[in-house]
């Protein structure tokens, strides 16, 4: 990435109720983030008629999802629903996808099949170019097509995500994104991709997605923030390898991964899986998976991210009791 386009910051928005979408986009919009994302997912409201409002009550910012997906959502709605959403907002929209994270596993369903995905991704991206596109033995166009189309970025969490992301996407999110050896190592991947596929890794657009609350103390805040990352450290645990962590062995034992991985597919076990995994990894590895601790911690954090090379973008998803006040002290951050 050219070091002038310097780094941008979003906001992940998990939004448990749909009177939290305005306010904290405007408020995130006021501390200098230049992104909202929500989540396509069961625990958060629906995703598809929030991402609308939260354009209407921001003036500049992009709005996105990171990530929905082709299981729950038709690839031909999710190439409409942008398209659509893109000619209303004057481009200010960029789309995630992925193979299905909770809302396909919180209702028991399975991901996607890799081969599948690819191909809704090439009817996703064929359709947002204005092609016209076979899909179920039919051939589809959108009614109407954006002037210019919107990014598609893909969900890289592997090493069959990261190669395709560079390979056929206009960029990547990585998650969990706050450790910076991960970071190093997803984008060295990603780019192999795309320099293997005869494109530019320069020119892909590349987010981390991390969890973040901002306290008076450490200790404080990494208690806030404990219930939000169970999933996040099981992904830390399970699909990085662990030699990237400084590692030796696998992080779990055998039988505590396969219980963690059930106990992930289930909503009604998320704060317990949280509490499991920080006990079983420790706080170190707690803290480098995720931006948490006092304002100048997290600030931190944030100049040891903007290090990272080829990392376009940093998502947090901020927690707390005073959610406005932690995103004026990232915005300080964001600032150095």
């Amino acid at each position: 990435m050219d070091p002038s386009r310097g780094l941008d910051f979003g906001l992940g928005l998990r939004a448990r109720h749909p009177s939290m979408l305005a306010e904290h986009s405007r408020q995130a919009e006021e501390a200098g983030f230049n992104h909202i994302w929500l989540y396509d997912s069961p625990r958060c409201a629906e995703p598809y008629v929030s991402l609308p409002y939260c354009a209407m009550a921001t003036k500049r910012a992009v709005v996105g999802l990171a990530v929905t997906n082709t299981l729950t959502r038709d690839p031909t709605v999710v190439a409409n629903s942008f398209a659509t959403l893109a000619i209303l907002t004057g481009g200010r929209v960029k789309l995630g996808l992925g193979l299905g994270d909770s809302a396909v596993k919180f209702i028991g369903r399975k991901p996607h099949r890799f081969d599948a995905f690819r191909e809704s991704v090439d009817v996703v991206q064929g359709l947002l170019r204005g092609e016209r596109v076979s899909y179920n033995g039919r051939r589809l166009a959108l009614p109407a097509v954006p002037e210019v189309k919107p990014p598609l970025l893909l969900a890289a969490e592997g090493p069959r995500t990261f190669d395709f992301a560079g390979a056929a996407a206009d960029g990547a999110i990585i998650s969990p994104g706050g450790s910076p050896r991960f970071l190093g190592y997803a984008i060295g991947k990603i780019r192999e991709g795309a320099v293997r596929a005869g494109r530019d890794p320069e020119a892909l657009h590349v987010c981390a997605w991390t969890h973040c609350v901002v306290g008076e103390t450490t200790e404080q805040a990494m208690d806030a923030l404990a219930p939000e990352v169970g999933r996040t450290l099981v992904k830390a645990a399970v699909r990085i390898p662990p030699e990237v962590l400084g590692a030796s062995e696998p992080l779990l034992s055998a039988e505590l991964r396969a219980q963690v991985l059930e106990e992930a597919t289930r909503q009604d076990h998320e704060y317990d899986l949280a509490q499991t995994m920080r006990a079983a990894l420790g706080d170190d590895l707690f803290r480098e998976m995720t931006l948490v601790g006092t304002p100048g911690d997290c600030a931190r954090k944030i100049a040891e991210l903007r290090r990272v090379d080829g990392l376009s973008q940093l998502i947090v998803n901020v927690y707390g009791e005073d959610r406005e006040s932690a995103l004026r002290a990232l915005g300080g951050g964001m600032a150095g």
